[in-house]
């Protein structure tokens, strides 16, 4: 190299070192705060703390919804040994030291992960999980990131990191985010999903149900404080002093306002939800559906005093697995609309008996056959026992269609709007602005002034639309002597360990006068008696009731909704229930049978019913001293069978042979209490079984050397051969359940 070349070099690098100097210089003390400030900004920063989202509670004290921390199980499944120079790493035993989990240790654990996987995920099996984990771990080249399972419980997931040499294959960190996070749980799963609320599908970071009506209180308020950087990833927060300055960090600034929001976390609630009623409502609904077919399904039992809501079942039928569950976005008896049939005869009777310018009296006659209402669309008929006449109380009881066109037609064919403005002033069309978030559709009435058919279906239930949470309320309103309140889901707000309780809502005073309600309770005890509802008639308490079927197109096939509203005990009303069977072959008979299994469960379970506790809505009327609220009465059984249960209900059980095998009912009378008698059949005589369960009538057959054939559900209301026919043993007895 010429000298020329070493003093340019020389130079060169004198020049260089210059600019460096220049710039360090530039950027410690022109630009130096300009940098300071851009590196706290990114070595510190706001960061959240989340507040904890409240519960949700049942009204009998169980935990409906909760946040419990859930992980997305990820699998490292690639082992290999560790190399340095081309030579496998030792340990201190001498033995090659592997990434990942150790043959050894995957051998030998993989069975408790697949067990302990099944446990807690019971919709698959060990042996699944088994051999999906090995079939990944056999291929040549295996997933690092290899997902086993989603929605895992922590505790799990903790549990299989504790396991030896497992931890090293367990993935924490998936796309840069954790596979840990907090959600909410159904603490009962799929019950009363839709009133407790779900993920919102249509507005993502909100929820329906109760979880969306009260998220305010329930959200709580995340905290936020100031932090700076320790590591890549990892965070501290500044010392926690509020609207305080921080005297030394170690970079020397000061901080104010450490922390920026304090946490609070949120407040829980107590929904109106009783678990107890809610069981039976959704299996009860649910087996009606599985018999029926349909599409969907609600079941509402409400407190007729407070309207607080105490069972709410939403139904729908899941294609994927071909049952009936609670659907998101399927909140049935809230946002469904439907043309509502018969259950909407009481309304316009109601309507009818209210207005001040006619005078109608339930004795009097009426035509019960028609043709031509209509006119070109067809006539108007009535689907069984046909007469030529039917006074006002049998048009309700037998659900004459013609029999109210009749009423209508006579009354209101030349005011017609007076009609639809009674029952709009009766009837909430309104929203009901439910506190349970869910779509409410828009209810409607046809214009009954274009054309006769619109009117005359007006009068007996078509021509409109409402939805099962207006057609409950209206019905509780009827039973409780007119006074409407507001459906609701909330009983109250937890407090500071107290509980704020949320107050019944007032709609309406008065819907009707109470000697309207008195006649229409009437009219409706009448239809369980001896009307279209007698199959749901019982000795024990009264309901007061309507049938409705509604028919209508379905994919080209005839199809019902099928419904029962009404109240019970109908000697001091106390709640109101509705069964509503959409799309299904079912008739307002079946709806009703569902009715039947949530009374009686409530009447059975309910003791201030029996001890007379219950604030009467009907002080000036007498109660039916014939109904026998005391105790639940089993017909005839097996007396072991019905001991237990009166044990179970906490009855006092009375029977005159405590010894016998089987035994029967008896009624009390002026000289006789009553009980329980035995109940020896006859030798060579069929057995009667009437009013067993279809489990002791064929024990007791068999046990006479009868065989058995079983037809329906429910109890014995008819056997062929009759009880007491003499016929030889081996015989076939068919009984008849319902």
């Amino acid at each position: 190299m010429t000298r020329g070349m070493t003093v340019f070099y020389l130079l060169l690098t004198l020049v260089g070192g210059i600019a460096i100097i220049v710039s360090m210089v530039n950027i410690q003390w022109v630009h130096g705060d300009e940098w300071r400030e851009r590196g706290l900004k990114r070595e510190a920063g706001l960061r959240t703390d989340p507040a904890r989202r409240g519960n949700i509670y049942s009204s009998d004290g169980k935990i409906l919804a909760t946040t419990v921390t859930e992980c997305d199980f990820y699998l490292d499944l690639l082992n290999t040994v560790v190399m340095e120079n081309g030579k496998p790493v030792m340990n201190g035993r001498g033995v090659p030291l592997e990434s990942g989990i150790a043959d050894s240790n995957f051998a030998r654990y993989l069975d408790t992960v697949c067990e302990m996987l099944a446990e807690a995920m019971p919709q698959r099996s060990a042996a699944y999980y088994r051999d999906k984990i090995a079939t990944e771990r056999a291929k040549e080249k295996p997933r690092r990131c290899f997902l086993v399972e989603r929605r895992v419980p922590y505790s799990v997931w903790q549990s299989i990191l504790r396991l030896p040499g497992w931890r090293v294959g367990v993935v924490k960190q998936v796309d840069g985010r954790s596979v840990v996070r907090q959600v909410r749980a159904h603490i009962y799963g799929n019950m009363a999903g839709n009133t407790i609320g779900f993920d919102n599908a249509r507005d993502k970071g909100t929820y329906t149900g109760l979880e969306g009506a009260y998220d305010s209180i329930l959200r709580g308020q995340d905290g936020i404080f100031n932090c700076r950087r320790l590591t890549k990833g990892i965070w501290l927060p500044d010392e926690p002093r509020e609207r305080k300055e921080v005297p030394q960090r170690t970079d020397n600034d000061k901080v104010d306002t450490v922390v920026v929001q304090n946490k609070v976390d949120g407040k829980s609630i107590i929904s109106t939800i009783d678990t107890r009623y809610q069981d039976i409502a959704e299996s009860s609904l649910r087996k009606a559906l599985r018999l029926y077919g349909g599409t969907s399904g609600c079941a509402v039992l409400m407190e007729m005093e407070t309207g607080y809501v105490l069972a709410c079942a939403n139904l729908a039928l899941d294609t994927a697995s071909h049952s009936y569950l609670e659907m998101r976005d399927e909140n049935v008896a809230v946002s469904h609309v439907y043309e509502p049939g018969s259950t909407f005869k009481t309304i316009i009777m109601t309507a009818m008996l209210s207005d001040p310018e006619i005078k109608i009296d339930t004795a009097m006659k009426v035509k019960a056959v028609y043709k031509d209402f209509g006119g070109k669309n067809g006539e108007i008929k009535d689907s069984h026992k046909k007469k030529d006449s039917l006074s006002v109380k049998e048009v309700i009881e037998e659900s004459s269609n013609v029999g109210m066109c009749d009423l209508g037609w006579m009354y209101y064919n030349k005011r017609r709007n007076k009609l639809v403005e009674l029952v709009k002033g009766m009837f909430p069309y309104e929203d009901l602005h439910l506190d349970v978030a869910a779509r409410e559709y828009k209810t409607w009435v046809n214009d009954v002034n274009r054309s006769n058919r619109d009117f005359l279906n007006f009068c007996y239930g078509y021509s409109t639309a409402v939805s099962a949470m207006r057609l409950i309320a209206f019905y509780n309103a009827l039973g409780a002597g007119g006074r409407m309140v507001k459906p609701l889901f909330c009983r109250g707000i937890v407090e500071g360990g107290k509980v704020r309780e949320v107050k019944p809502v007032v709609l309406k005073e008065k819907i009707c006068s109470r000697e309207t309600a008195a006649m229409m309770k009437s009219l409706l005890e009448g239809v369980v008696e001896h009307g279209t509802g007698d199959n749901i008639k019982n000795n024990t308490y009264g309901i007061a009731g309507k049938t409705g079927t509604a028919v209508h197109s379905y994919r080209d096939k005839t199809r019902y909704n099928g419904s029962f509203a009404g109240f019970f005990p109908s000697e001091n009303p106390r709640y109101t229930c509705l069964v509503v069977i959409e799309n299904s072959p079912a008739y307002g008979r079946q709806a009703a049978l569902v009715f039947k299994a949530i009374s009686d469960c409530v009447v059975a379970v309910d003791k201030r019913l029996s001890e007379g506790a219950v604030k009467s809505a009907w002080p000036q009327l007498e109660a039916d001293s014939t109904k026998m609220l005391q105790t639940p009465v089993l017909e005839k059984g097996n007396q072991e069978e019905i001991m237990r249960v009166y044990k179970l209900l906490k009855q006092r059980y009375s029977s005159a042979d405590p010894t016998s095998e089987w035994v029967s009912y008896r009624a009390a009378d002026d000289s006789v209490a009553g009980g329980y008698v035995a109940y020896k059949p006859a030798e060579g005589k069929v057995p009667n079984c009437y009013g067993m369960s279809a489990k002791d009538a064929v024990a007791l057959l068999q046990e006479q050397g009868y065989r058995a054939r079983v037809k329906g559900y429910g109890k014995v209301v008819s056997q062929q051969p009759k009880g007491g026919t003499v016929e030889k043993r081996g015989k076939v007895v068919e009984v008849r359940l319902k």
